[in-house]
């Protein structure tokens, strides 16, 4: 009895403390914690419904998460306590609610290797505090988190060991979604992956050791990749066909074994600048059959080829710091590429920096003729980029 009743009193301070959360929460999704612009489609919900409890005890408590989410309506909050984790549920949320575990390192969401263990079909859920781990193994379906839907918002939660060829967190036909503040690793394939997704924001995670790319973007447009420190993944941001006009900038990539940025077939004008890459095995950049690209503002450190272009054309390559690379520059069957004003290491004086490449001839590929591009004004010192905005290191 005095058992009892000494749990129930924690529980009522746990519901103190969780009004309390809650409360700050809300806060920290509609109040930026910096400088940044963010667009209003990612503040929360201005007023909340009942809130429901998970792994407590007294009314309103379940077991199980899915029985809350069924019983919640639209603004309701479900707490879930770490008391009764892990929890064992594929859990599909499917009303716009907030989802909040109580601790994202002791509240435990367990998909035991099928499927994904939890998808968004409502739009405008916000989900923290959670670990979500072992999804099932199916390359490009199976995922920790998939959202397909808007103005969902996944902060705050670790995002771990998912199937072998699963991603961490899958954002499927989504838009307007606010991905921040996770730790992603030891997921089987990408850390994040965005399937014919537009307008997103992926902001402040550490994404590491996944099997593949720390984060893929296919078929998706006018995303935003901000402010992501990756590091000892295979590879860092993978552009796919059908990805145009995204944003990547002010994220550290680092000791990736294959390639820092790629851009691949018909990833066509995209904006990367203010990145820091060092320690990538070897490529720095490598742009294949894709136009348009903007790279600026970058340094590109340790690599074994800094920029590699293959079949690479209207790229615009500019104001970039190229450091203890290999090779500084490479590139085949590229045209109209423009080179403007990089630091280049491997290069003195105040004279024209050649680029060196080759062109095979369409019609006999074995024949091979030496070509060069230019960079016209290289400057003498490297630029002064910051490893984060604002000049924050």
């Amino acid at each position: 009895m005095i058992l009892y009743k000494y749990v129930g009193e924690i529980h009522l301070i746990k519901k103190g403390l969780t009004l309390v959360i809650i409360f700050l929460f809300g806060i920290m999704i509609s109040i930026p914690s910096n400088g940044m612009i963010v667009n209003t489609r990612f503040q929360s919900q201005a007023s909340f419904g009942i809130i429901l409890y998970v792994g407590g005890i007294g009314p309103n408590n379940y077991t199980k998460i899915q029985d809350a989410i069924i019983n919640s309506t639209d603004r309701d909050t479900v707490f879930v306590y770490d008391d009764s984790s892990p929890y064992f549920e594929h859990v599909v949320v499917n009303k716009s609610i907030h989802l909040i575990g109580e601790n994202k390192t002791t509240t435990v969401i367990d998909g035991e290797g099928i499927g994904d263990v939890v998808i968004f079909s409502a739009n405008n859920i916000t989900m923290s505090g959670f670990t979500v781990q072992h999804s099932g193994d199916t390359p490009k379906v199976d995922a920790g988190i998939e959202s397909r839907s808007k103005g969902n918002v996944i902060s705050g939660n670790s995002i771990l060991q998912n199937g072998e060829y699963a991603n961490g967190i899958l954002l499927n036909g989504s838009s307007e979604n606010l991905v921040t503040d996770n730790f992603i690793s030891e997921n089987g394939n990408e850390g994040i992956f965005l399937a014919r997704s537009t307008n997103c924001i992926i902001r402040e995670n550490v994404i590491t050791r996944n099997g593949h790319c720390a984060i893929v973007i296919s078929g998706s447009t006018e995303n935003t990749i901000v402010e992501n420190n990756m590091y000892d993944n295979y590879a860092t941001v993978s552009f796919w066909p059908g990805s145009t006009d995204n944003e990547v900038a002010w994220n550290i990539m680092r000791n990736q074994e294959y390639s820092g940025v790629g851009i691949w077939p018909g990833a066509n004008s995209n904006y990367i600048h203010h990145n820091y890459l060092s320690n990538i095995s070897l490529y720095g950049f490598i742009i294949t059959r894709a136009q348009g690209n903007i790279i600026a503002n970058n340094t590109i450190w340790g690599s074994n080829e800094g920029m590699h272009l293959n079949m690479a054309n209207k790229t615009t390559i500019q104001f970039n710091n190229f450091i203890d690379n290999n090779q500084s520059a490479f590139f085949e069957n590229s045209s109209f590429n423009r080179w403007k004003r990089n630091y280049w290491d491997d290069h003195q004086g105040r004279w024209p920096k050649c680029i060196k490449g080759m062109m095979r001839l369409p019609w006999n590929k074995t024949i091979v003729i030496h070509w060069i591009n230019i960079d016209w004004f290289p400057v003498l010192k490297p630029y002064d980029i910051p490893l984060l905005r604002g000049g924050i290191e």
